[in-house]
């Protein structure tokens, strides 16, 4: 167990879209969006999760999570105050703001727990 000195920043994207626009979705999600966020400075990595089971209490469970990784929470705080932060939610939102739900978190690490702490 290692307390992080820097403390890297998830931002964690929860989407679910009717099985009628998933398909189209996807494709404009996979082509699109994500590589449009991902080449945003400050964006480390971006990582798509398909989620085939959640326990999740809410009205709805989501299909995908989408996780972009930042070196910290200015990094984070840094794109999402950006034009162009702004400007890719939305263009989300006008895409599917009105068919689909989605919900953002940001986490910041507080400690690491694995025997490899090069990642």
């Amino acid at each position: 167990m290692q307390e992080t000195k820097s403390a890297p920043a998830l931002y964690i994207v929860r989407t679910w879209v009717p099985e009628e626009h998933l398909e189209e979705w996807d494709r404009w999600h996979n082509s699109v969006h994500v590589p449009d966020v991902a080449a945003q400075p400050g964006v480390r990595r971006a990582r798509k999760y398909r989620v085939p089971d959640d326990n999740h209490p809410g009205e709805w469970t989501p299909q995908y999570i989408t996780v972009y990784e930042f070196d910290s929470l200015a990094d984070f705080e840094a794109y999402r105050d950006s034009e162009a932060g702004a400007r890719l939610r939305k263009d989300y939102a006008d895409q599917y703001g009105n068919i689909g739900k989605i919900s953002r978190q940001v986490v910041v690490q507080s400690m690491d727990f694995s025997s490899d702490t090069t990642s």
